[in-house]
């Protein structure tokens, strides 16, 4: 059977100047700013349109469905078309998804806009890849921490634009995203080039089922080295999901914090997370390797949020949020480090689409999760269950000792 069209299975590492980095670092920054910008005005934006709690839901579910559904195709289209392609049609699609958004006047408007805009957006995956093309193996988790930070820091910011931008109408801060977006993808379709080499084939393409096999991501998950780290994303994006889902209403109910004290922790733990993933990740990974920081940001995460709702002193929450973030922060961008190595050259867009979708799903399923836990069983349970798992995610982690990056 033959081989489809692969781009970069045989071309060695191309040597790609600092400032490109930068460029993508800006690409993915703006692109999740513009994000951060509309998601906490959403819920008020949907009440002026007459649209329930559930309707809420159901639009802000249809973002993340949308990424699982679309992560490895697009993964798997940049590996064969190249990255730039899906970068720059991620970038347009956030631009008509935030606009579709400005001009919705219903549910169904609302909804098919988030639909468009998570089908769409691809950027981190693909940027992930893009940064494994230029980045030479012992400098892997240093990149991956340098797009989890551009995530974390677009992410953190966006809102306090977003409010200031909002005084006047809830809708200027979305069409304030759509006109970023489109922008970035100015900036992007001028300045970035393209990571990979195209190689043809001289064979012909696989057939339809096998070239099907490859799109959906399956022929990824065949391979247990990578599916343990998909296990592992899961694991650390669902616990760590958890604490994004229940913070604001344990930290009033333990430690009596009101809403400009919740912004100021959350913002303390975004500022430490991006700086895990933007400068330590890189020398520790360096010195330590990619298995060792994985275990760490695990345990970490268990420690972290294990007590987290069991105290009342804002001195142990603080430290508390710090180890936390820390651990997210060290074992995010170390496990797609890893799968970028492991994947293989022909293969690096496919499994780190798929390690989206992981992503995608967790924080899917752990809202309801943690919302179930938190009124059913008590203020504590969601992050009792979150140690476990870690455990169990510490278990997973000791078979890495055995994959070959």
């Amino acid at each position: 059977m033959g081989e489809p069209r692969v781009l970069g299975a045989e071309t060695p590492l191309r040597p790609v100047a600092r400032p490109t980095k930068l460029i993508l670092f800006v690409t993915v920054f703006t692109d999740l700013l513009g994000f951060g910008i509309v998601i906490p005005f959403l819920p008020l934006f949907a009440a002026r349109l007459g649209v329930g709690a559930a309707g809420v839901g159901a639009v802000l579910a249809a973002y993340s469905a949308m990424q699982f559904m679309f992560a490895p195709i697009l993964g798997n289209l940049s590996d064969r078309v190249g990255r730039r392609p899906v970068l720059l049609f991620g970038l347009a699609g956030s631009a008509v998804g935030y606009a579709l958004y400005g001009y919705s006047a219903s549910f169904l408007g609302l909804l098919l806009s988030r639909v468009v805009h998570g089908a769409c957006a691809a950027t981190v995956s693909t940027a992930q890849a893009y940064m494994a093309d230029i980045t030479p193996e012992e400098q892997r988790a240093h990149a991956m921490g340098l797009i989890g930070a551009a995530f974390g820091l677009g992410f953190v910011l966006g809102p306090a634009i977003g409010g200031l931008l909002g005084h006047s109408s809830l809708r200027v801060p979305v069409y304030f995203a759509s006109a970023l977006s489109a922008a970035n993808f100015a900036f992007a379709l001028y300045s970035l080039p393209e990571s990979l080499s195209t190689v043809f084939s001289t064979k012909v393409a696989g057939s339809l089922r096998g070239r099907l096999v490859s799109v959906t991501g399956a022929q990824t998950l065949r391979r247990p080295e990578l599916r343990r780290l998909f296990i592992l994303a899961f694991l650390c994006t669902l616990v760590f999901a958890a604490f994004e889902t229940t913070f604001a209403l344990v930290a009033a109910a333990r430690y009596g914090l009101g809403a400009r004290a919740v912004g100021g922790a959350l913002a303390w733990a975004g500022i430490v997370q991006a700086a895990a993933q933007g400068y330590l990740v890189g020398r520790l990974a360096r010195r330590f390797g990619e298995r060792w920081l994985i275990r760490v940001g695990i345990v970490a995460l268990a420690i972290g949020l294990g007590p987290l709702a069991s105290f009342s002193s804002v001195a142990s929450l603080i430290i508390l949020l710090g180890l936390a973030a820390a651990g997210y922060g060290f074992a995010n961008p170390a496990i797609a480090s890893l799968l970028s190595k492991l994947a293989g050259a022909a293969s690096k867009g496919e499994a780190l689409g798929v390690n989206q979708s992981a992503l995608s799903l967790a924080r899917i399923a752990e809202p309801l999760l943690a919302g179930v836990a938190y009124q059913s069983v008590s203020p504590p349970a969601p992050y009792f269950a979150a140690a476990l798992l870690m455990l169990v995610g510490l278990l997973v982690a000791r078979g890495l000792a055995d994959a070959r990056a």
